[in-house]
């Protein structure tokens, strides 16, 4: 009996007998945790107080800026346990609906992003009912931020994996403005998630190896000093920011959990957990949904997809393919305004999109409507002003070819079948992911040439253009980081023809004409632009012809700013102020944006159909 109490005061006490690098790490991270989320929701109440007693207005919107900042202090282990309550305190504030339930069920935004546009950049004391009402909510929230959140299972692989993702959430929404697009704290929250980390991390910096420690600690103060050089949001140097400190603390944070026998996490995300930059080759995985069973990726059904692609048997008439309306020399679209449907008198709705990434993206089509390429692949397949065709027809064609039957044999174990030729072209499509463009191998910290003017169209992307907070980096779309689960919808108000004064909406209303729900009036996914340069006519009506026109739209404040009157513009309507060189430098980095290597390569011949000549004479591509 003595030993057992022994041993149990000895597993209990150890901690306080060993050397303090030793220590478990999780108990103390929860336990600042805690500190801190009781520090936020207190600040929340002072925040509440201030409105509820007609404080001024520079204390109400300094009392906000601090309860901004006590959420970053928070926010890293927040978003990774709990990403659901994280975005209801600091989540975007745009009101959805569920897509696939009936009825018009909104599904209103909570939080501090909902806050800001009470405060700033104008405070209207009228509206103090509704300010009231939001804080509320918003402190009910503060009050349980804790719940989810496994106090006597956090493990090295969680923590070193939320700081990992904690700098990514820094460099694609923190240091761009994405959630504090008025009040412009960016850069000071970025600074203090910064040292929030760097105070985490030092519990392992005693088990590192000299000179790996000391190294990694000058790291930290670097990036920590940079960010807090400047107050100028717009002059900040991004770029060298993520060249020069970011990307090189993230390589040596996956340096010192190897050299700490740390395992890397084995949760399944579209964002691999092996990597240590987002620039790193392979850092998205454009399989993850479909990674299973006879669904899964193989290089034969890349293949096959590919042969099939450019097959003209696809289609009822044997005379268009799938690259008819996405040419590989285009980056995979046609260059047309809409694209020719079947018939060849008139064109199909809209602009055919790119290709290249497509894979990076959790929905397809303009307007959302499927959300796996292999359902992508049927809808286009049998749309009767593209293909028309039916899986049956095809699977009957290809029958007759022996070649065909024995490539879906080596490809799949139940060999021809309409699935089949819905999976073997999805892969192939997914295949055709392209993330090294020279501004990739730039941040990579590669020796490529960059021009002066293409960093300063980066930075504006970054920045002050504020592209980056819908087509976000380095993806370049719609598709939410870190987590990487949706693909984001806006409504930017796209003209029927290009105008500056008076123009009138395009009457497609996207994504609204497949759900039916009002809020999506207008909305349309938010495309990739890289290969931008190789995509034109833009807009899915193909409204702008040039970078430039669609950079002038952008800057003039959308729909809006050029006279359409168009409720729920997801889109500031104020005016970006780009200058003629800041336009013509933001143009000089989309156009540096093209990497189609390796993706263009069209096949050499088409697989014979057997007895067949009038087959046997199409050609890769087909017409149009």
């Amino acid at each position: 009996m003595y030993r057992i109490v022994s041993l149990f005061f000895l597993i209990v006490a150890l901690p306080s007998f060993l050397p303090k690098e030793l220590w478990p790490v999780g108990q103390p991270v929860y336990e600042q945790f805690l500190a801190d989320k009781n520090k936020f929701h207190q600040q929340l109440q002072q925040l509440a107080n201030s409105v509820a007693t007609d404080a001024p207005v520079d204390s109400i919107r300094a009392a906000f800026k601090r309860s901004r900042r006590d959420y970053k202090r928070i926010e890293w282990l927040l978003e990774y346990y709990q990403p659901f309550l994280a975005t209801h305190v600091n989540g975007p504030p745009v009101i959805e609906v569920e897509e696939q339930e009936p009825g018009q069920v909104p599904i209103l935004p909570t939080g501090l992003q909902v806050v800001e546009p009470y405060l700033f950049p104008s405070y209207d004391p009228s509206r103090k009912v509704d300010l009231t009402r939001e804080l509320t909510v918003l402190i009910s929230y503060a009050s349980r931020l804790e719940q989810g959140i496994p106090a006597d299972r956090i493990t090295d692989t969680d923590i070193l994996d939320a700081i990992r993702q904690e700098l990514f959430r820094l460099v694609t929404g923190g240091i761009t403005g994405y959630d504090a697009p008025e009040v412009r704290t960016g850069l000071s929250e970025a600074a203090l998630t910064l040292q929030t980390l760097h105070k985490v991390f030092q519990s392992y910096t005693g088990r590192l190896p000299q000179p790996m420690s000391g190294h990694l600690e000058q790291q930290w103060m670097d990036a920590i000093r940079v960010v807090n050089s400047t107050t100028d949001f717009n002059g900040f140097d991004r770029v060298s920011f993520i060249r020069q400190q970011l990307y090189p603390l993230c390589r040596s944070l996956q340096k010192a959990r190897q050299a700490l026998a740390i395992p890397t996490a084995t949760s399944g995300r579209f964002l691999s957990p092996t990597v240590a930059t987002l620039s790193d080759s392979g850092a998205f995985r454009p399989d993850y949904l479909i990674n299973f069973g006879e669904f899964a990726s193989t290089p034969q059904k890349v293949a096959l997809g590919k042969t099939l692609f450019f097959d003209p048997l696809l289609s009822g008439n044997n005379a268009r393919s799938c690259a008819s309306c996405h040419q590989p020399e285009r980056a995979f679209t046609d260059g047309r305004t809409k694209s020719r449907s079947f018939s060849g008198r008139k064109p199909v709705l809209r602009n055919a999109p790119t290709l290249i990434n497509a894979g990076l993206q959790t929905v397809q089509f303009y307007d959302s409507r499927v959300f796996y390429l292999e359902d992508q692949a049927h809808d286009v397949l049998k749309n009767a002003h593209e293909m028309r065709t039916s899986p049956d027809e095809i699977v009957q064609k290809l029958s007759a070819s022996t070649a065909y039957k024995k490539m879906f044999t080596d490809a799949f174990s139940s060999g021809l079948m309409a699935q089949n030729v819905r999976n073997a072209l999805a892969c192939y499509i997914r295949s055709l992911t392209g993330l090294n463009a020279r501004s990739d191998r730039y941040l990579r910290g590669e020796s490529v040439i960059f021009s002066a003017d293409e960093q300063l169209g980066l930075n504006l992307y970054l920045g002050k253009a504020r592209c980056a907070t819908c087509h976000f980096f380095p993806i370049y779309n719609g598709f939410v980081p870190p987590h990487y689960e949706k693909t984001e919808s806006e409504i930017i108000g796209v003209p029927r023809r290009r105008k500056t004064r008076n123009a009138q909406i395009d009457t497609d209303m996207g994504k609204f004409n497949t759900y039916q729900k009002n809020i999506h009036q207008f909305a349309f996914k938010t495309p990739t632009v890289r290969n931008v340069a190789l995509t034109a006519p833009y807009m899915h009506n193909g409204s702008y012809k040039t970078l430039e026109q669609v950079v002038d739209f952008y800057n003039r404040g959308g729909g809006r700013g050029i006279g359409i009157q168009l409720d729920g513009q997801t889109l500031s309507e104020s005016s970006l102020n780009l200058t003629g060189v800041e336009q013509k430098a933001l143009v000089a980095f989309l156009r540096s944006l093209t990497d189609t290597t390796g993706l263009t390569q069209r096949p050499s011949q088409l697989p014979t159909v057997d007895g067949n000549q009038s087959w046997n004479k199409r050609k890769p591509g087909g017409r149009y």
